[in-house]
C-alpha cells in the first residue's frame, strides 16, 4: 500500500512539475484558422482601423507582428499568420490561439519580447520567457503601461505598442519622448 501512495505522489509530483515548467506538446491550437481580415489593407489603413477598436484580435495582432516583421502581411488566414509566427518563435508553441479572441496584455508582451528579441532580466534567462515577465519587461522599458497581464488590449494600446517596438527593433533604444510620456497610453 506504501509504495502505491509514493508512486501515486511521484506521478502527481511529476504532472504537476511539467505543467509549472510549462512541458507540454508543442502543437498549436488554433480556433477560427479561416478568419480573414479586410483584403488589401495597407499597414496605414490597418492601424486606422485598429486604433478605433475597442479590443484587439489574436488575428490582428498576429498581423501586426507580420507587419513589425516583414513590413507586410502575405498570409491568407488566420491559421497561416500563426503558423509563420509560431515557425519564428514569436508564437509559444503550446498556445491555444483564437482568431476572433481578444489579445490578452501577456499575450502581446511574450510576442513583442520574442519579435524585437528583448532578453529581460536575470529571471527571464533563468526561466525563459514567459507571458508575465515578458509584461514587466517591457513596463520597466515604457513600452507598456501598467496592467494584469490577463487584461485585454485596446486598439490604441496595441498601436502605440507596435510603433514603440517598432523603433525598438529599428535603434535598439526608445526615443526620450516616448519614455517620458509612456505611462499615459
Amino acid at each position: 500500500m506504501r509504495q502505491k501512495g509514493r508512486r501515486a505522489t511521484g506521478l502527481l509530483a511529476a504532472v504537476v512539475l511539467a505543467g509549472v515548467a510549462g512541458c507540454t506538446p508543442e502543437t498549436l491550437r488554433i480556433d477560427g484558422t479561416e478568419a480573414k481580415l479586410p483584403p488589401n489593407e495597407g499597414s496605414p489603413g490597418f492601424l486606422d482601423r485598429l486604433a478605433s477598436l475597442p479590443t484587439v484580435s489574436e488575428n490582428d495582432a498576429c498581423r501586426g507582428m507580420l507587419l513589425l516583421l516583414d513590413g507586410q502581411d502575405k498570409a491568407a488566414s488566420f491559421r497561416q499568420r500563426a503558423d509563420k509566427l509560431a515557425a519564428r518563435g514569436v508564437l509559444q508553441g503550446n498556445w491555444r490561439c483564437g482568431a476572433v479572441r481578444p489579445i490578452t496584455r501577456g499575450r502581446l508582451a511574450y510576442m513583442i519580447c520574442r519579435a524585437c528579441e528583448i532578453r529581460g532580466g536575470v529571471i527571464m534567462h533563468l526561466t525563459g520567457p514567459s507571458q508575465r515577465y515578458c509584461l514587466r519587461e517591457l513596463q520597466s522599458l515604457r513600452m507598456m503601461a501598467s496592467g494584469s497581464v490577463r487584461g485585454h488590449v485596446t486598439g490604441m494600446e496595441f498601436v502605440a505598442v507596435l510603433s514603440r517596438a517598432d523603433i525598438y527593433r529599428r535603434t535598439g533604444e526608445l526615443p526620450a519622448i516616448m519614455e517620458a510620456t509612456s505611462g499615459g497610453q
